[in-house]
């Protein structure tokens, strides 16, 4: 092999005119990346092609997949360049001119971020001179110039948080499969097991899923913090005053920002502060993240570290923490009254996100002696954590709250409603000596300020605790009480709430005062148009239904719950609907064994991830469950069953929802089967949601090409010509033209 050092520039390159057959080896195992490989060497082989650039973070991976694209393609001639560390190339056009054969070949320019307008205008040049030249670039930025194919290197995906110990679940994680090989290749004994399976999820995630970082701490190199760190060092060091400011600033953030908060945090006018971000996205120090009215940025964990230390040094961290914490403060208390409300969805989607800077921010308020605002901060919060099932989380923050505002003058009010928070999440942790005491000390405190109506709802809060054999003649004290709160005017979602837990200790024994209360929470809700109130009290009728033998008005009902449920992304009764849903679903379609696992499965996951405490076994799982698992082979449910817990309480009501309710009446014609197989029913019910074939094979953990097949095999079997054909099919099943409140 022969390498011509050029003698331009601060460092020399290293030019190499081989054969593909003897280009640099290959180091282990490429894992995770047979889809990139096969489609980069299938575009390598079409001449159409004459300049690709590969982009992506540093360390993701990009010259290890470009040598392997070329031993696949099996190129006559190669000619690579590599221009790691490289800079100061103003001649490189003429010097690669001289070298380059006469005859034509693919010239490999590997490493070209520190190059970037110099090789671009080599490159430029040189595929105008040269008709039979093609061009294949490793850059962590584009080289902007006409007719070049970008081709995107992600970060391998990575296990989301919070991290399970199920190991069928995490190996089909790629990242996770490149720790355990590279950790392997140290110790040839290491395997991911019960005991290290949370820390592998763990350091693959913060590592971004970036291979090199993954490689260094699974193969215990020496200080591999300080080399993960050269990989950000390298890019910053390209930016320029301005945006490496804006990167330190942006730190702070643990989830993402859009543009009007990054101009407030910087006080630069809007067009100056969307260039500076979208270089900083060219750069792949920042991930656009699509959805919303406002473009979301995130920033890899690894350059967050990096620049957080650089804000410490400077000394400027302690005023970008309380700016965040401002932010965050003002959010809090501005979504506070929307979570009981109309625009309940829109708020809880817009939360959701930033659920740890929302910590953060709590947090930073309370070291720095604030502690009344991160009290109004977590009472705001508290309905959101109860939702989505923070409840450990909740439970901490509230009793901070409630000691703050008792300790503090003035406060009694925010007391009250703190001690009433409190008690509620504690109760569905399935501690019920102290929510007793937190609704006690609520009802004292309310009914000392005159709030009969909260007061009311403290009562029956605490008579919901009560589970001894004689507690239900002080439930039905309690219910009759309420429902009279009910009937004022000025009664709110709180009474509502409270209501609920009462109809459910009434249920086996009072059937009148149990749609009594039903009725009466479903009208405030109705009235503060409160989306989750109304879809738990359609799910708590469809289990009276059940129990009554009416199978098809509980299916019906709990279908309409759950669509409701599903818009706010609840997670504390979601459950109990699916569990519900799964098990109409077993006798209405008993050949769907493998959706009614996957449903069960998703139930269970969501439940756990809650800390809620076990809710009565739904009617009728103990036998649909065992049932439809007969129904399979073993493999056939392990695959279900592990398919079912990766999926999100969204997705999960999302499948659930596909199938439609039941028809309306006896008369009614049954409803014709599926012409899909399961799998295809999945893989259209995620085209339905806009996702794309990559995004599906994630979402299901298959391998793109399969995802291409199954859309294929979809549209031919429904007879339809396009995706948006496969969404209006879904969307016609799950018969969601309904109003979003239903009475």
């Amino acid at each position: 092999m022969t390498a011509v050092a050029l003698a331009t520039g601060e460092l020399c390159p290293q030019l190499i005119i081989d054969t593909p057959s003897r280009l640099p080896g290959r180091h282990g195992t490429l894992v995770g990346r047979d889809l990139e490989v096969l489609t980069l060497s299938a575009l390598l082989g079409e001449e159409a092609h004459r300049l690709i650039t590969l982009t992506g973070p540093g360390g993701v991976g990009k010259s290890r997949l470009a040598r392997e694209a070329l031993a696949d393609a099996r190129l006559a001639r190669v000619v690579r360049l590599d221009l790691h560390g490289t800079t100061g190339q103003d001649d490189l056009t003429e010097t690669l001119a001289a070298l380059l054969p006469d005859e034509p070949c693919l010239l490999v320019l590997d490493g070209c971020e520190q190059t970037a307008d110099a090789t671009a205008a080599a490159v430029d040049t040189l595929l105008g001179r040269l008709p039979g030249l093609r061009v294949l670039a490793t850059s962590r930025r584009a080289l902007h110039l006409y007719g070049e194919q970008l081709f995107p290197v992600p970060p391998l995906p990575t296990p989301p948080s919070p991290y399970r110990q199920d190991i069928r679940e995490l190996q089909d994680y790629a990242a996770v499969g490149l720790f355990v090989d590279r950790a392997r290749a140290v110790d040839p004994t290491f395997t991911l097991t019960e005991a290290n399976a949370r820390t592998v999820a763990e350091i693959c995630d913060r590592m971004d899923g970036l291979p090199l970082a993954i490689e260094l701490m699974a193969e215990k190199h020496p200080s591999p913090h300080r080399r993960i760190r050269s990989i950000t060092e390298h890019s910053f060091r390209l930016l320029d005053e301005d945006q490496r400011a804006l990167l330190t600033r942006l730190s702070v953030f643990t989830a993402g920002t859009n543009f009007p908060t990054a101009e407030q945090f910087w006080n630069l006018p809007a067009h100056r502060t969307e260039q500076t971000v979208e270089t900083l996205v060219g750069h792949h120090l920042l991930r656009v993240t699509p959805g919303g009215a406002e473009p979301e940025f995130t920033m890899f964990n690894t350059v967050r570290e990096f620049c957080l230390e650089r804000l410490s040094a400077e000394g400027r961290l302690p005023d970008a923490r309380r700016r965040h914490a401002e932010h965050f403060l003002f959010l809090a208390l501005e979504a506070g009254p929307h979570l009981t409300g109309p625009r309940q969805a829109q708020w809880f989607q817009r939360l959701a996100p930033l659920h740890e800077d929302l910590l953060a921010a709590l947090t930073c308020l309370e070291r720095s002696g604030r502690r009344l605002d991160a009290a109004r901060a977590a009472l705001a919060l508290h309905r959101f954590w109860l939702v989505r099932g923070h409840l450990d989380l909740g439970e901490q923050w509230l009793a901070k709250a409630a000691q703050t505002f008792a300790t503090t003058s003035g406060h009694e009010e925010q007391s009250a409603r703190a001690e009433s928070a409190r008690g509620e999440v504690s109760l569905v942790r399935g501690n019920a000596r102290l929510a007793a005491d937190c609704f006690r000390r609520a009802a004292r405190l309310f009914r000392e300020q005159g709030d009969t109506a909260h007061e009311g709802a403290a009562l029956a809060w605490l008579a919901s605790t009560d589970h001894r054999p004689t507690g239900s003649g002080t439930v039905h004290g309690a219910a009759a009480h309420l429902l009279r709160v009910a009937a004022h005017e000025r009664a709110t979602v709180e009474v509502a709430n409270a209501a609920l837990p009462l109809a459910v200790g009434s249920s086996s024994t009072d059937a009148k005062l149990t749609a009594d209360l039903l009725d009466a929470a479903n009208a405030l809700f109705v009235r503060a148009r409160d989306v989750r109130g109304v879809g738990y009290v359609l799910g708590m009728r469809g289990a009276v239904a059940d129990s009554r033998g009416d199978r098809a008005l509980s299916e019906r009902l709990l279908w309409e719950g759950l669509h409701r449920l599903r818009s706010i992304g609840e997670h504390m009764v979601l459950p109990m609907v699916l569990e519900s849903h799964a098990v109409h679903l077993w006798h209405r379609m008993p050949h769907q064994g493998h959706q009614v696992a996957r449903l069960f499965a998703a139930a269970s996951a969501v439940r756990e991830s809650t800390g809620a405490h076990p809710p009565p076994i739904v009617h009728g799982a103990a036998t649909a469950l065992p049932d439809a698992r007969r129904s399979l082979s073993g493999s056939e449910y392990a695959a279900a069953w592990r398919e079912g817990r990766g999926l999100s309480a969204v997705a999960a009501a999302g499948e659930a929802l596909a199938f439609g309710p039941p028809p309306s009446g006896p008369s009614a014609a049954a409803p014709r089967p599926t012409p899909l197989t399961a799998r295809q029913h999945e893989v259209a019910v995620l085209v339905s949601q806009g996702m794309t074939n990559r995004q599906i094979a994630q979402q299901l953990r298959l391998s793109e090409w399969t995802v291409v097949n199954h859309v294929r095999e979809v549209m031919r079997r429904l007879e339809v010509p396009s995706r948006l054909h496969v969404a209006k099919w879904v969307l016609g099943r799950q018969q969601q033209d309904g109003p979003d409140i239903v009475a």
